[in-house]
């Protein structure tokens, strides 16, 4: 017995010295020195943070969902990845129902591109991602694919508390920040089958990244959703299990103009796997969720795959240079699906309602 004591404490203290020397995962954290943003952002996070490290990267995320059912994704990344630092690419997929879907990428090396520390604004060549809250334009340009969109944010941008997660060193980060849980969005947009007006709504985000992406990240799950009344955004991954394999979670629901809860008290269970044919990935064709704030706002429901928008391998994106690096470390995959969404409110006061809406979510692995 003494003998399975002793075992058992050393390996306690085996497993605590290599937590201690490794550092804690702070999810969320409040941390001395670094503001704790909340709801609305200040002018200064929506621009640009270049860190002076091999594995940083930094992105713009804009996706909307169009009145004819049509899904625009668009996505600025700048990263230090490659023969020099803040190389800049741009790529934008416009998904038609049906699986009618168009896609392009622009390359910058550096020099090529600027960007803005103070507020949003990053031009690349002839495109160029830019505004102040609430008013933020995409115009993006790629061969006989383009988009010219203006988002109207009807919704504050958030982060929780500090924005950010840390892996053990402080220099070691994924930091998020959502730019607009809900904006109108208007334009025009060109595909090869010609050129037209829009309207719908969309949802952007800012990222930035001092890792390497399976060093922080395994999986993702995300929703968003634009009901004619109710806004329900949620944001999750899995780190790795060489850091617990905990969920990093994020949630976002309005009602009309009003963010009733920005956070990450809820619960989402993803149920009913699926194996996608093409890459032999598992998804989960049902989620169920659950945010109760006492006296916030209660939403319980659950939402189902109807078909998918557009599954993507990442790396087959990829310049010829990024594949030869992210190859060797990593394979990543999105897959992006139409679901439907049905859920139950209920306020402080007792007052009941709910809602029916479609709306996109994706599920993503790096492997």
């Amino acid at each position: 017995m003494r003998r399975l004591l002793l075992a058992i404490v050393l390996s306690i203290v085996v497993v605590t010295a290599l937590a201690w020397g490794r550092g804690e995962l702070q999810i969320w954290p409040k941390l001395p020195g670094v503001p704790n943003y909340g709801v609305g952002l200040p002018e200064s996070v929506y621009g640009v943070h270049p860190v002076d490290v091999t594995t940083y990267g930094e992105s713009y995320f804009f996706m909307s969902r169009l009145d004819d059912g049509t899904a625009i994704f668009a996505t600025v990344f700048i990263t230090n990845m490659g023969l020099s630092s803040n190389n800049t690419s741009m790529d934008v997929a416009v998904c038609e129902p049906g699986m009618k879907n168009y896609w392009g990428r622009i390359e910058f090396k550096h020099g090529q591109s600027q960007a803005a520390a103070d507020h949003m604004d990053v031009t690349l060549d002839t495109s160029r991602v830019w505004g102040r809250f609430p008013d933020f334009n995409v115009k993006l340009d790629v061969k006989k694919l383009a988009v010219d969109l203006k988002y109207h944010s009807t919704l504050p941008g958030f982060a929780i508390n500090s924005g950010l997660v840390v892996y053990g060193s402080p220099d070691h980060y994924y930091a998020s920040y959502v730019s607009t849980p809900r904006a109108e969005v208007t334009g025009t947009i060109r595909t090869p089958a010609g050129a037209r007006q829009v309207h719908g709504y969309g949802y952007s985000d800012h990222g930035r990244v001092t890792m390497m992406p399976h060093k922080y990240s395994k999986r993702w799950f995300s929703l968003r959703c634009f009901d004619a009344k109710y806004t329900l955004d949620i944001l999750e991954f899995t780190v790795p299990q060489e850091w617990g394999g905990r969920t990093v979670p994020m949630i976002a629901f309005a009602k009309g103009d009003k963010l009733l809860y920005a956070g990450d008290r809820y619960t989402l269970t993803p149920s009913d796997w699926q194996t996608e044919p093409t890459y032999k990935m598992k998804y989960p064709k049902h989620f169920d969720f659950s945010l109760d704030r006492p006296g916030v706002v209660k939403v319980t429901g659950s939402y189902t795959v109807q078909s998918p928008v557009e599954i993507v391998n990442i790396l087959e994106r990829m310049s010829f240079f990024e594949r030869q690096i992210a190859g060797i470390f990593a394979k990543s995959y999105v897959y992006r699906f139409l679901v439907n969404v049905q859920a139950n409110v209920t306020f402080p006061d007792g007052t009941t309602d709910s809602f029916t809406s479609p709306a996109i979510s994706e599920v993503l692995w790096i492997k």
